[in-house]
């Protein structure tokens, strides 16, 4: 007999499990199990600390402000007229000429070209010129008196437009231009008996007031507070989108650098970019982001949007999926085989987890192997590549002709112990691509596109298992100058 087992390895199975098969009745008949082998579970121990993140992403926040208001202050606070008939002003170089100037400014016409708020004005003004004779009554000419038409002047202020790191509107104005606003001969005037044209004396006494305001213009722009609005908007792109059930896009905002600040109109379109940490997350609501609007970053930065996705698996469906796959498989070697009855999945802790596989056949009982789990990117499927048994199990498994049949039964679980998750990531990109175009409330609305998602790793929790994976995306905000 014993040549014939050597001889033909198929009977010496066949009649071993014949034998095998009938140590259940023994066992019930004796009461005793003891020829299972039951290999205790390995201790739980403490998760490792969270992977590291991915760097921070770009958003482009165009963010639109209408001047409107800050116009409405500035006429408010700048006077309309100057100047007066009861004041006479000497005129320069002129020996006994003096006059009396008023001058009375149109409302300011503002619009923007780039970054600079360029605010116009006419100006018309009256001059009443006395040239004082030696024994003889005053000689008065002037111009913009009586029923004569005023002569106007055209005044322009400019003043370049910046956001500051605590988010007020500042500004330099300046004095642009002051000039006769025709050639006409209305808005020329001339003092002949003096010799001089007094125009370009009344363009000087202009544009001084208005140079004498230019920091009072810049004062009230910098009471502009921006910091509400975007307050505003902050916290809503901090709270969590919901996509679905259990399917959460966060863009967890971190910072804002200040991008290039244009201009049309009445509108001042800052160009900002937003760094954030965006992720989509499979699971439970996650909590609110909490951070503060932070100062307005000085540098302009890009980069493209890449999007953490991490999502959990739970141990339970992997096992489903484990044992569809390999429940009544055999395992064979050196004339010895089994057969895997179940598997069950689960996390110990430190990144492993364990595989608890109940066998018949020449060995009987739970075996368990343990492991560091990995994604296999060419197949989609998450597998074990270093798994083995653990050191109880070890202990426990016969030295001898049974060790070629457990070592083949760890290369056939690292082969063939695997469960696909590659398939998610593609109904993930759909729904990530819904995530990045919507209202997320009255004037703020994300719009973006996807260009790929990828897994890039998996990590054993104790009590799931970690999928991440990076989706590029292209994506901004658009905020509307009301909100």
């Amino acid at each position: 007999m014993k040549n014939w087992l050597r001889s033909t390895p198929q009977a010496s199975r066949a009649l071993r499990r014949a034998l095998l098969s009938l140590v259940p009745t023994l066992a019930a008949c004796s009461g005793s199990d003891s020829d299972r082998i039951d290999a205790p579970m390995p201790d739980i121990v403490a998760d490792l600390e969270a992977g590291q993140p991915l760097p921070p992403a770009s958003l482009s926040v165009p963010v639109e402000v209408s001047i409107a208001t800050l116009m409405a202050e500035v006429e408010a606070h700048i006077p309309t007229r100057f100047g007066s008939p009861e004041a006479p002003i000497e005129l320069p170089d002129q020996g006994r000429t003096n006059a009396r100037i008023s001058l009375t400014r149109a409302p300011f016409e503002a619009s923007l070209n780039g970054p600079v708020a360029r605010m116009v004005a006419t100006v018309e003004y009256s001059l009443e010129a006395t040239y004082d004779l030696p024994l003889l009554p005053d000689v008065n000419l002037g111009c913009g008196t009586g029923d004569d038409p005023r002569p106007r002047l055209r005044a322009a202020l400019e003043a370049p437009i910046t956001l500051t790191s605590e988010w007020r509107i500042a500004t330099r104005a300046r004095v642009a231009e002051v000039g006769a606003a025709s050639s006409d001969a209305r808005d020329q005037c001339e003092v002949t008996f003096a010799g001089f044209d007094i125009t370009g004396r009344m363009e000087d006494e202009a544009r001084s007031f208005l140079e004498g305001h230019t920091t009072a213009i810049d004062s009230l722009v910098g009471n502009v507070d921006l910091r509400p609005t975007f307050e505003g908007w902050w916290r809503i792109i901090s709270e969590p989108i919901e996509l679905e059930d259990d399917l959460w896009l966060e863009i967890r905002p971190l910072s804002i650098q200040r991008g290039p600040i244009t201009g049309a109109g009445d509108v001042v379109r800052v160009d900002a970019n937003l760094q954030a940490v965006p992720r989509i997350y499979l699971g439970g609501r996650p909590p609110d982001w909490t951070r503060a609007l932070p100062p307005l970053g000085e540098e302009e930065v890009e980069g493209a949007l890449d999007i953490l996705i991490e999502g959990t698996a739970e141990y339970s469906a992997g096992s489903r999926i484990l044992n569809d796959n390999l429940a009544g498989e055999d395992v064979e070697a050196a004339g010895f085989g089994l057969v895997l009855e179940s598997v069950e999945l689960s996390g110990i802790g430190a990144g492993q987890v364990a595989l608890a596989v109940e066998v018949s056949g020449d060995l009987v009982g739970r075996l368990v192997l343990v492991g560091t789990p990995s994604y296999d990117l060419d197949s989609g499927e998450v597998f074990v590549p270093d798994l083995d048994f653990s050191v109880a199990t070890e202990s426990l498994l016969v030295a001898g002709a049974t060790r070629a049949l457990h070592r083949q039964l760890v290369t056939f679980l690292r082969n063939r112990a695997r469960w696909p998750i590659g398939n998610a990531m593609s109904w993930v990109a759909e729904k990530l691509a819904e995530g990045l175009n919507r209202e997320l409330a009255d004037g703020v609305r994300l719009d973006g596109t996807v260009d790929n998602v990828e897994i890039i790793g998996v990590e054993a929790r104790t009590d799931h298992l970690i999928v991440r994976a990076t989706g590029s995306a292209e994506a901004g905000l658009t905020v509307d100058r009301g909100s």
